[in-house]
């Protein structure tokens, strides 16, 4: 499986919060989205005068968009360092976007490095318990998309401990056992998504999967029509009536087992 991100979402949350140059750095960072080549220069030109982390954030921005994988999660992870060894306090979130760009150049393993490195909170950065299970569920969809469906469930168990009111982490959770044909966990996992969020399409559809799964089409229908009217306009409730549609098409000798399921873990 594999996430297809908007590469638009690494400028939604530019990760400086303080750039001594605001509006440079405000400027490089909105032009990275309209015209990466010119951002490319003016990072560069940037970087020549002593821009330090900022001017090498735009840099990293800028190739990304410019579809310079290879030197834009370079970039990143020069960024990441650099902000460690001055101790300027952004690096987690440098980290957390530089693993979100590995997942974009289809290169899971650097975000699960990437987030690990994270986790290991520099500089001494204090995480909240939000902000600990935002960045285990990070790594757990790369750990999914690297491969390692064992490992991400230990950081999905990990981001329900920290954050037990966490909705994405139970769903993915029971996302994630439905996929290894552990229906028993998927199900309790579920009922707790279910009890924090009872009316969510995401939910709802996956109520319905995990019912297809056990051969239980009446369930499924009904909790895809559930997902389909409460989120028509959501990828969940889309993704519920693709479902309907082909279960409506299905001869009832073989029942639909697999819908098209919410990413892991988003």
């Amino acid at each position: 499986m594999k996430r297809l991100l908007p590469i638009l979402l690494l400028l939604a949350s530019p990760a400086l919060a303080a750039p001594s140059d605001p509006t440079r750095y405000a400027a490089c960072i909105e032009l990275a989205g309209k015209d990466p080549a010119r951002s490319l220069q003016l990072a560069y030109g940037w970087l020549a005068e002593g821009g330090g982390v900022p001017a090498r954030h735009c840099l990293a921005v800028a190739q990304m968009q410019a579809r310079h994988y290879d030197a834009g999660l370079k970039s990143y992870e020069v960024a990441g360092i650099a902000s460690e060894d001055a101790g300027d306090g952004q690096a987690i979130a440098l980290w957390r976007q530089a693993a979100d760009a590995a997942l974009i150049a289809g290169r899971p393993a650097d975000a699960v490095r990437f987030i690990t490195r994270a986790l290991n909170r520099p500089g001494g950065a204090e995480l909240s318990p939000r902000a600990e299970a935002d960045l285990r569920l990070a790594r757990a969809e790369a750990l999914v998309e690297d491969g390692k469906p064992d490992a991400a469930m230990a950081d999905l168990d990990a981001a329900t401990t920290v954050a037990p009111a966490s909705v994405t982490g139970w769903l993915l959770k029971a996302t994630l056992h439905r996929r290894q044909g552990e229906l028993a966990p998927a199900e309790a996992a579920l009922l707790k998504a279910a009890a924090l969020a009872p009316d969510s399409p995401d939910v709802e559809l996956e109520a319905g999967n995990i019912a297809a799964a056990k051969g239980d089409m009446a369930l499924a229908r009904q909790a895809w029509e559930a997902a389909a009217a409460d989120g028509a306009d959501t990828p969940a409730g889309q993704a519920a009536a693709s479902a309907l549609g082909r279960v409506a098409t299905t001869l009832p000798q073989k029942p639909l087992t697999d819908a098209p399921p919410p990413a892991i873990p988003r």
